[in-house]
């Protein structure tokens, strides 16, 4: 049995840079997933969320997407869909319509937030199932769910939201008889490793579910949410990251992980996708010599004290598409006495500092 895990391709994603905004190049990679495909012809191709930047992406992103559909179709036996924090609910579920157009049966499974909370209100929560697999599927889910449980079920706060998916995979495990189990789920896992670009209201303390409420009977967990490749614990719980880097701050392999299962036992291969880096230069006398050498890549330049003109030549360079000053602060040792110090609740007392200064 061989499976392809792929998240995160946020398709429509634009930097803002120093000529304006900049289309990432989602085609390149794209098409490198679909040979992949081709070669491996998986049973299961899993797309764990945000396959979309913005909820109101364009037609021409959209049809990059229905492109890669098409053109993976005939080598899969099964596309299993989830959504993410950034994709519209409503649109993503359309695309398994296409299940209509391409073929008699159903082979592209589509599930969204709003599914499931439906699925929840009428007890109909069940995983898919295809002859000995069992696929659970927990698309992102918003905090106001853990609110839900914090003060209705007087769950501690910082467990609430864990709390909420560890219930509806227990719901969904309650239905579950394959052999084989697998979880999708786009949600920040603890003791993930993160990158700058990742949307923080998002990805923090408040949104993120605990190790121990994963349960240990998925043969293997395929998560998104988070852009860097990486397996969480011991277990067999991966993030495959996103397919590019999305921004500066994220110089670490970008791909896509192909697996088997052997034995009960899945084994796991990482594959880098081609694709232009992005690198940040800090001023130096060698700065020239060293945008050139790296011609190939897109370039974040941090000064601190270079002219107008140097930066002119600078912003030149094609592949310079940010300029980022560093502003140094100057310390400045404040001997005060104790009784000098005002408490910021004594509204009176800063008052009244304030106007002694003011008359001086």
């Amino acid at each position: 049995m061989k499976f392809v895990h792929v998240s995160d391709f946020h398709l429509g994603k634009k930097l803002k840079t120093i000529r304006g905004d900049l289309e990432l190049d989602f085609y390149s990679p794209l098409k490198q997933v679909k040979e992949i495909i081709d070669e491996v012809c998986p049973n299961f191709v899993f797309i764990c969320g945000d396959v979309f930047h913005h909820k109101n992406h364009s037609a021409d992103v959209e049809e990059m997407f229905i492109e890669f559909l098409i053109n993976i179709y005939d080598y899969v036996d099964f596309i299993f869909i989830i959504s993410g924090n950034h994709d519209n609910e409503k649109r993503l579920y359309n695309f398994s319509l296409f299940n209509k157009f391409l073929s008699k049966g159903q082979k592209i499974f589509i599930y969204t937030s709003v599914d499931l909370m439906n699925d929840v209100k009428y007890e109909k929560v069940s995983p898919f199932n295809v002859g000995e697999v069992d696929v659970v599927v927990l698309p992102f889910l918003e905090y106001k769910l853990a609110l839900n449980a914090f003060y209705n079920l007087d769950i501690p706060k910082e467990f609430a939201y864990s709390f909420v998916y560890s219930s509806i995979m227990k719901n969904f495990l309650q239905k579950s008889k394959g052999k084989f189990k697998f979880l999708l789920g786009h949600m920040y896992v603890e003791n993930s490793v993160l990158g700058n670009t990742e949307a923080r209201n998002y990805i923090n303390d408040s949104y993120y579910v605990r190790l121990g409420d994963i349960d240990e009977s998925f043969v293997y967990v395929a998560l998104g949410h988070v852009h860097k490749f990486q397996k969480i614990g011991p277990r067999n719980i991966y993030y495959s990251g996103s397919i590019i880097p999305l921004d500066f701050g994220e110089n670490f392999d970008h791909g896509i992980i192909v697996g088997q299962i052997v034995n009960n036992f899945p084994k796991i291969e990482f594959i880098k996708l081609n694709y232009k880096e992005f690198i940040t230069i800090r001023e130096s006398k060698n700065i020239f010599d060293e945008i050139e050498k790296n011609k190939d890549k897109f370039i974040k330049v941090i000064y601190s004290s270079l002219d107008y003109e140097i930066l002119e030549k600078i912003a030149k360079f094609d592949n310079v598409i940010k300029l980022q000053k560093e502003i140094i602060e100057e310390k400045k040792n404040l001997e005060r006495s104790t009784d000098e110090l005002i408490d910021p609740f004594d509204v009176v007392k800063m008052y009244q500092r304030y106007y002694e200064i003011e008359k001086k």
